[in-house]
């Protein structure tokens, strides 16, 4: 079995190596594996300051801790090393006992409030109905019109929120997770869009046919008795529409 200095490299190479999640805590692992090393090992000092009888009950010997070690910073990569601290210093403050793992993850996730900002279907409300979409505009915060904005505004004023809303929520949490990283939401969303967008025509083409589909059944229509009746059937009802 392998020791626990000897699982922690391992990790560390690992996140030299790996591709590993595609935000930017992520880069920054692939570029710079021992700040998370130093993160990791800050996080244990502040534990063993914050609660040392506790502490060398949890890991009472030295291989229990580089093996805990190990586990923490493989559960923690995707995060930057700044937030797994600030993790670590929330979780000492609020958690009412001995802080583990399950804590630090918690703290890490992005937490709206902490922000200032509005959830993501209360943005996208906002979004919806903002008067106008200049970024003058009083928005609640840049991130809510940054979003909108790579969202575009034809989707959100024309598509329904079952299509609208997943768009302008991705974009969304992207900037507030660089918001929770410190780092500028100048850079664009890194949007992976453009399938979904073309998606869009599609999703509403199915709704269409799942309606004609009902159509046809409310009128004793076999929906599968073929092509020239359903075709039919739409034409008809395409007509009644004009």
């Amino acid at each position: 079995m392998k020791d626990g200095k000897t699982l922690i490299n391992q990790r560390l190479k690992n996140l030299q190596t790996t591709a590993g999640p595609t935000n930017s805590a992520s880069k920054a692992a692939s570029s710079d594996p021992t700040k998370y090393y130093q993160a990791i090992n800050a996080v244990f000092r502040k534990l063993r300051a914050a609660s040392p009888i506790k502490f060398r009950s949890a890991f009472p010997t030295q291989d229990d801790l580089e093996v805990a070690k190990s586990l923490w910073l493989d559960m923690l990569k995707e995060y930057s090393p700044e937030r797994i601290v600030n993790a670590a210093d929330l979780a000492i403050r609020h958690t009412e006992f001995f802080p583990d793992l399950k804590e630090i993850l918690y703290y890490c996730r992005l937490r709206y409030e902490e922000l200032g900002l509005k959830k993501p279907l209360a943005a996208y409300y906002e979004a919806c109905n903002a008067a106008e979409f200049s970024p003058d505009y009083s928005w609640s915060h840049p991130a809510v019109y940054l979003a909108a904005k790579a969202t575009g505004w034809m989707v959100l004023r024309s598509e329904e929120q079952r299509v609208a809303f997943p768009l302008f929520k991705n974009n969304y949490e992207q900037l507030c997770q660089r918001l929770l990283d410190g780092e500028s939401l100048d850079e664009p969303v890194a949007l992976a869009l453009e399938h979904k967008r073309s998606s869009i025509q599609d999703v509403a083409e199915q709704q269409s046919n799942k309606q004609l589909q009902a159509a046809m059944q409310a009128q004793g229509i076999n929906p599968k008795g073929g092509r020239a009746a359903f075709l039919a059937l739409r034409s008809k009802l395409k007509k009644s529409s004009d």
